[in-house]
């Protein structure tokens, strides 16, 4: 018998080889792929990660601008802690995904620097972004006539318009003058009517969304704006009038006779603050005050500064001035007076040929104006509930108000990452 040996093909060695060899590519192939995968999970997750760092400084730089604006003279409310002269913090948060440290640099006009902190997958790594912001002021009083409801001009070829105490070419020598004027005599309503009539308005016309306009033809010499956004916050006291002093009572007048001081007037004899004073407060309790007359010292360049607060003691309270010779601010610029009128004050009259200087802040007031001369009379601006202007009774905003009078607050200038 013979038996016969079928020696192993070399093809079918080849194929076994071929199969070994693609089965090592296919692996290394997937190896690779899920490394990529894992890499690029990482890096999807890691550049997650570097964005919310970016979120969470904003989210400081937001606690930041409430700080500011939660008290603007103040920064040191609500426990945040006086680091040397100017600077405020850094105070620190945890959020759910990361935490981030700010701290406000400056007082006049604070610097906000925002890190928001978070931790790298896998690496446990932590990345870090900041942001500085700078600020801008949001004056308190940036219109010739602002307020929350109605106001109704039935005066007699009365006007608005602007000029600048703080600007030789605005001003004569700080004081108004009619050839020197410009044309930011803005008037504005955040939800009420404005009948202009045939009143002149130098300046733009800002209307809140549910507010409306009456007025002849070409009466707004600027834009009528529809989108007016604002609110006008509540008149609060200070801290400092608890402890306010009466004024010494000199040859019939009402002296505020030392600075950085408070004062507090039963009275309606005439106020004098000396001159060159920087920090006199007055608070007035009255029902019905009737100043004869409110006087700064020291001219337009050395004026005394005064800041009146007036809270009645009921609902229904009233302040009038008037007559031919009286008027807030009298021998300075408006900057120098401000009057802000609590939620108790219902009224507020101006009224013969006076001129008012001064700026006045009384959201739940309505203000009449009435009387009036052929120049000056309210000369600064004013912010009211409502407003009723008869006669002849012009308006001229002094546009350093914007600059050197009250803040309301601070909006954010420039943003940039460190």
């Amino acid at each position: 018998m013979k038996i016969f040996f079928h020696p192993k093909s070399r093809k079918e060695g080849s194929i076994l080889l071929l199969t070994l060899i693609l089965a090592i590519i296919m692996g290394t192939a997937l190896g690779s792929y899920l490394v990529l995968a894992s890499g690029q999970q990482g890096s999807v997750a890691r550049s997650q990660r570097w964005n919310a760092a970016l979120n969470i400084a904003e989210a400081g730089i937001e606690e930041g601008l409430a700080q500011v604006n939660a008290s603007p003279s103040d920064f040191s409310v609500n426990g945040w802690t006086l680091v040397g002269t100017t600077n405020y913090g850094p105070e620190r948060q945890t959020l759910a995904h990361g935490s981030y440290s700010v701290l406000i640099a400056g007082k006049a006009l604070p610097t906000i620097y925002s890190t928001g902190f978070v931790t790298a997958p896998i690496t446990g790594t932590v990345m870090s972004r900041t942001i500085r912001v700078t600020t801008q002021v949001l004056p308190l009083f940036n219109v010739a006539l602002g307020a929350v409801g109605n106001i109704n001009m039935n005066g007699h070829n009365m006007v608005t318009d602007s000029w600048n105490s703080h600007s030789t070419n605005l001003s004569n020598n700080g004081l108004y003058t009619s050839s020197k004027i410009s044309t930011n005599g803005d008037v504005a309503s955040e939800q009420g009517i404005v009948n202009i009539g045939q009143q002149t308005v130098n300046g733009n016309l800002y209307l809140g969304p549910t507010a409306t306009y009456v007025s002849g033809t070409n009466q707004v010499l600027g834009t009528i704006h529809n989108d007016y956004n604002v609110n006008f916050p509540e008149v609060t006291m200070p801290a400092s009038a608890a402890t306010a002093l009466p004024p010494v009572t000199t040859n019939g007048v009402d002296l505020l006779a030392m600075d950085n001081t408070t004062y507090i007037v039963s009275d309606n004899k005439p106020i004098e603050v000396p001159a060159g004073y920087t920090n006199v407060t007055l608070i007035v309790h009255q029902q019905n005050w009737s100043p004869t007359s409110i006087t700064l010292d020291g001219g337009t360049t050395n004026a005394a500064f005064l800041t009146v607060y007036d809270d009645p003691s009921s609902p229904g309270g009233s302040v009038t001035i008037g007559g031919n010779s009286s008027g807030g601010g009298i021998g300075a610029t408006p900057v120098n007076f401000i009057f802000y009128g609590t939620a108790n004050l219902a009224t507020l009259s101006l009224f013969g040929t006076s001129t008012f200087i001064g700026a006045i802040y009384a959201p739940d007031s309505l203000m009449k104006l009435s009387g009036g001369g052929n120049s000056y009379n309210l000369m600064g601006a004013a912010i009211v509930k409502n407003a009723s202007i008869e006669g002849h009774y012009d308006i001229h905003y002094d546009e350093a108000l914007s600059k050197f009078g009250p803040a309301k607050g601070f909006i954010a200038n420039s943003w940039q990452e460190l």
